[in-house]
């Protein structure tokens, strides 16, 4: 028979054994009631054994409910029927800190999950490690910066650049380092800063990786740009009055050439020579102001128009413009489009400028081969971004020509003004996109516009 009652439970329950007990002390050891007494005696530690497990009963739940804690597992339900208002109030209450316990889990999970696609998502890449170089997390941005897949250590690292695997072991909380990298002929500094961090008694590292290439550009291009606007003023008003001033006299001096008089013809072979020297100082001023003129265009790019036109259409144009320079020099221009349209968003002048400077920075690279063939390629790259490659076929570049390539002034041609590529790179720029060299002495270059 059971009851509702815990208390009236355990007092029945002492009750059958205090009987018991009585009963076995008034038999005795009476030789006549041995059978009784054994059967007494085995009913009494019966009801000592079912009173200990009765009893315990509230610490085994308590044992589920650490036991639970200990290997998260908060799935466990206490259920108590017909032991009374205490022990059902006490199952109700380890239920709810089960439930507790399980929302608390969940809400963690839900956090963790959060704070992980923030982290992948973020433009800034990241990368978690241990001490020994384990590698515990590398979000997207940090594949992609590094162009890599999958990496389970820090030192897998070195077959994009031994000195961000080095470094990346080597620094200390709190320093930064500025690491260059070359990928598919484009120049890459990644500005790299570690943190150190306690994670549950263990050193874990925390890299953020940011790709400043871009921002370095715009202020040397910048930089440049302020050093061009003062010599281009300090030079032209020095150049301008020499100008000025040596063709006025130069025109004087043949006015007093031309006059008949007797004492000016005595003078006339050194006024000649006087005139000669100013015309020639006037006509090297004029070249020097029209060169200054020149790179003041690096200062002055306008704002583009966009339109929108078909990049196969604005090949076969700059083909068309260049047929007779090509053929002229006993050249070919080969032209790859896609099949359909590739419409493309952007200047159209702007970018026949590039194009056309390109071709010919191509076509005078294969002055000195028997093969003198430039290629100009439009396509979507795997980013499904359009890219405009010219090619050549010429004598190519070492890998300190191609660092320097777009500086303003430098050039690697015979004769050049050394603006023509950095000009590009600034008409790139206003159009958010890039322009890449990727070069191989004696294999030829190529230069590839990317939007």
């Amino acid at each position: 028979m059971r009851f509702n009652n815990y208390r009236l439970q355990l007092l029945l329950r002492l009750a059958v054994l205090a009987g018991t007990i009585y009963l076995l002390s008034r038999i005795g050891l009476n030789p006549d009631y041995r059978g009784t007494f054994i059967g007494l005696l085995a009913f009494a530690l019966l009801q000592v054994y079912l009173f200990i497990q009765y009893h315990e009963r509230t610490n085994k739940q308590f044992l589920r409910f650490l036991n639970s804690i200990r290997y998260d597992d908060f799935t466990e339900l206490f259920h108590v029927t017909g032991e009374g208002k205490v022990q059902k109030e006490l199952a109700l209450r380890l239920n709810e800190v089960m439930n507790k316990f399980r929302e608390v889990r969940a809400e963690k999970e839900a956090h963790l999950h959060y704070f992980e696609v923030i982290v992948q998502h973020i433009g800034i890449g990241i990368i978690t490690y241990k001490a020994d170089g384990t590698i515990l997390m590398l979000n997207n941005a940090a594949k992609k910066l590094l162009q890599i897949g999958h990496a389970q250590n820090i030192k897998e690292l070195a077959r994009v650049s031994p000195v961000l695997a080095l470094g990346l072991q080597e620094m200390e909380h709190g320093e930064k380092q500025l690491v260059q990298v070359r990928q598919v002929g484009e120049q890459a500094n990644l500005s790299v800063h570690v943190i150190e961090l306690a994670l549950l008694g263990d050193t874990v590292k925390l890299a953020s990786i940011q790709n400043i290439q871009r921002e370095l550009e715009e202020k040397e291009m910048e930089a440049w740009q302020n050093l061009i606007k003062v010599l281009t003023h300090e030079i032209m008003n020095s150049v301008t009055p020499i100008a000025s001033l040596s063709s006025s006299a130069g025109e004087e001096i043949n006015s007093f050439i031309d006059t008949p008089a007797e004492e000016i013809t005595l003078l006339k072979e050194e006024l000649e020579d006087i005139g000669q020297c100013l015309q020639t100082i006037s006509r090297r001023s004029d070249g020097l102001i029209r060169f200054v003129n020149d790179f003041r265009n690096l200062t002055t790019i306008s704002v583009p128009h966009m339109t929108l036109f078909n990049v196969g259409e604005l090949l076969q144009e700059t083909k068309l413009l260049l047929r007779e320079q090509f053929a002229a020099q006993h050249a070919s221009l080969k032209i790859d489009i896609p099949s359909g349209p590739l419409l493309l968003s952007a200047d159209r002048s702007m970018i026949s400028q590039v194009l056309i400077n390109l071709v010919k920075n191509a076509l005078e690279a294969t002055q000195e081969e028997t093969d003198r063939r430039v290629t100009l390629r439009a396509y979507l790259d795997d980013r499904s971004r359009i890219s405009i490659e010219v090619s050549d076929k010429g004598q190519g570049m070492t890998e300190e020509a191609m660092a320097k390539i777009f500086i303003p002034f430098f050039t690697t041609k015979k004769s050049g003004s050394g603006i023509g590529l950095s000009l590009s790179r600034q008409i790139m720029r206003l159009h958010k996109g890039t322009v890449l060299v990727q070069s191989e002495l004696g294999k030829g270059t190529t230069f590839t516009l990317r939007f």
